[in-house]
């Protein structure tokens, strides 16, 4: 069903074209080094499935419900992290993020001095970033799409826990040397994918309800403030 989700938003046109040159560019690329409190969360992505949520706390709760169920159906090795922003009202909210995380689900607060993650990351509120099991950025879902009550996020989710997106990935079972979202022919500069890939590949271009993958690069309008 996530991948039919995917085929669908693929069809509407819903992620293949990047909206931003730099966005764009960061598709099947290894997440930019970042740190917190001389921490780097990233280094040990190697060989799993990372999501990086940039969440408030009222979709703490879908977010615990979403990774016990992809649990439960296998994807048990999908590790989850959550960066709080930096602005002052959002530290301050730090021990409620906290308290409200999924069990076993880091929260992550940034501090004034240190370079803002969600810039890095090229993120805004209620992003999730997926990253593939050799660290490179496979989907970037945002507003509207990424709300976790539409199915888009898990379909990511499911989509790069199981196929090698981006190709040429060593620690997939079934790696392909083919670069799935690089190549010639797409408004983005990516090859044109097919079928399920294709499907992934637009929902995680759009904003939005924590559902919609779609590639790393769209920055739409009307985002919550």
């Amino acid at each position: 069903m996530g991948l039919l989700v995917l085929a669908l938003a693929s069809w509407l046109g819903l992620a293949l074209a990047s909206e931003g040159a730099t966005n764009g560019s960061r598709l099947c690329q290894e997440a930019p080094a970042w740190q917190i409190n001389g921490s780097s969360p990233m280094a040990e992505a190697a060989g799993q499935v990372t999501v990086v949520a940039l969440l408030k706390p009222r979709h703490f709760g879908c977010l615990g419900g979403l990774r016990q169920r992809l649990s439960r159906q296998g994807m048990a090795d999908v590790r989850y992290m959550i960066v709080n922003e930096q602005a002052p009202l959002s530290r301050a909210m730090f021990g409620e993020l906290q308290r409200q995380a999924p069990p076993g689900v880091p929260v992550f607060q940034q501090q004034p001095q240190e370079p803002d993650v969600w810039q890095l990351l090229g993120g805004d509120k209620d992003d999730f970033l997926v990253y593939d099991r050799c660290g490179r950025l496979a989907f970037h879902i945002q507003l509207p799409y990424s709300f976790l009550h539409f199915p888009y996020v898990e379909s990511a989710i499911r989509f790069t826990h199981s196929k090698d997106y981006c190709g040429n990935c060593s620690l997939y079972p079934n790696s392909t040397h083919e670069v799935w979202c690089r190549g010639a022919s797409s408004p983005a500069g990516k090859r044109e994918p097919s079928g399920d890939h294709r499907a992934a590949a637009h929902a995680h271009h759009h904003h939005g309800d924590h559902s919609q993958p779609h590639p790393k690069g769209q920055k739409q309008e009307g985002r919550d403030p």
